[in-house]
This record gives C-alpha cells, structure tokens and sequence, in this order.
C-alpha cells in the first residue's frame, strides 16, 4: 500500500489499497481517527495503535458475549448456581463436585463477594492464554 516507499500510509494510498471494499467506507473512518498527530498520514506506530486497540476491542466483545452465556439472570455476575446449570448435562456429570466448583470460584474471585464479575472473568481468561 505505501506506494512512494516514505514509511507512512496516506489516506489516498490507503483508499487505492482498499479498493471498492464493503467496509471500506467505516475502515476510513476508523483509519483516520488512528491519525493521531493529524499530518493526514498513518505512521507505523499509530497503525500498531490501532490495530492493538481495535483487537483488545474485539477480544473484550467476546468474552463479553462468553460471560453472557453464564450470566443467565443478567446480574452481571456468575454464581455457582449458574455454573452448575451450564454444567448440569450428562457430559459433566460426574466431572465436578460442588466442592470443586465453589473452590474455583474463590480462586477467580477476588473481592471476594461469593460471584465472579466482569472483570474477574477477563482476568481469568487472560491467566488462561498465558
């Protein structure tokens, strides 16, 4: 897409680069907000800025979406009540206790209030891809 080679992405390369795109219109949009120094070109790091934010953005609406399923009474936290109906089917029978179940809670709670929160469910999950 840097069509002269000079390290930096104008917004008419980047129109050229994109090309008739369906979203090529609301990635525009986003792309110029990424203009942060406002010089009407997109430099290597605001690009990584970008990029950085809008899958953070992206990673959050799924755990968002993954939080939901547990949250069946909207409270925006999960209790072991909840756990144990996701977990309740005959796949899972007999691979968690109550006891197990309530020890994990307390290690992922940690203002611990009994229920795991938004926050504390991010954090967990991001323990997990680490």
């Amino acid at each position: 897409m840097d069509k002269n080679g000079d390290g930096s992405i104008s917004f008419d390369e980047l129109q050229t680069g994109l090309g008739k795109r369906e979203n090529g219109e609301e990635l525009m949009r986003i792309l110029r907000a990424a203009d942060t120094d406002g010089n009407g070109f997109i430099n290597y790091t605001e690009f990584l800025a970008a990029t950085m934010s809008a899958h953070t953005f992206l990673k959050e609406q799924y755990l968002r979406t993954a939080f939901k399923m547990f949250d069946k009474d909207n409270s925006g936290k999960i209790d072991s009540s909840e756990i144990g109906q996701l977990l309740s089917g005959e796949e899972f029978r007999d691979v968690y206790t109550n006891i197990e179940l309530d020890a994990a809670i307390k290690e992922v709670d940690k203002n611990g209030d009994g229920e795991i929160d938004f926050e504390e469910f991010m954090q967990m999950m991001k323990d997990i891809a680490y």
